[in-house]
């Protein structure tokens, strides 16, 4: 599967969790073109703050107790730049790899990347640097960002997501 194909497979499980009024934020976790888990933000569901998609599906790809080998071959895709929770799950976890679609002003991606930079790591850390690949299909992202305006006008999140699609 291509990057786009992964990132269309993200934005149709965004568009569910959107159709059930949650957060339009999804994330997929392949191994090659295999999913091995997949989420959505559940924070109207759950009644709670700390389930981002990314860290949902972090955690269930973490409990198949894969190993060190297959980890570092992980791809987190997800529709929106991971926060700093989600970006260090998934570098906690070793994830080969991070894909995103629309930066995020709370995103965590710069300063992940800024700090290892100055402070580089060797072998025996407990974290590993993802590549990380941002900007994949932003106008589909940003449509859907869109819609959840549209069916959420009074939204708390809605200027944040005004923000995300360069609204004013």
């Amino acid at each position: 599967m291509t990057e786009n194909e992964k990132m269309k497979l993200v934005l149709d499980l965004a568009e569910k969790a959107l159709e059930i009024g949650e957060l339009p934020i999804a994330a997929i976790v392949f191994h090659g073109d295999e999913i091995i888990s997949s989420a959505y933000t559940s924070e109207k569901s759950d009644g709670r703050f700390l389930v981002h998609a990314e860290l949902n599906a972090l955690h269930d790809a973490d409990k198949k107790m894969l190993p060190f080998e297959v980890r570092r071959e992980l791809e987190l895709y997800t529709n929106l730049e991971p926060c700093m929770m989600c970006f260090g799950a998934a570098m906690a976890s070793f994830a080969g790899g991070v894909y995103y679609s629309l930066g995020a002003p709370d995103g965590a991606v710069d300063y992940a990347q800024k700090l290892v930079k100055e402070n580089p790591y060797d072998k025996i850390s407990t974290f590993y640097m993802p590549n990380v690949v941002g900007g994949i299909m932003i106008e589909e992202s940003k449509a859907l960002w869109r819609k959840y305006i549209t069916q959420f006008p009074d939204a708390p999140l809605r200027d944040y997501a005004q923000t995300l699609i360069g609204a004013q």
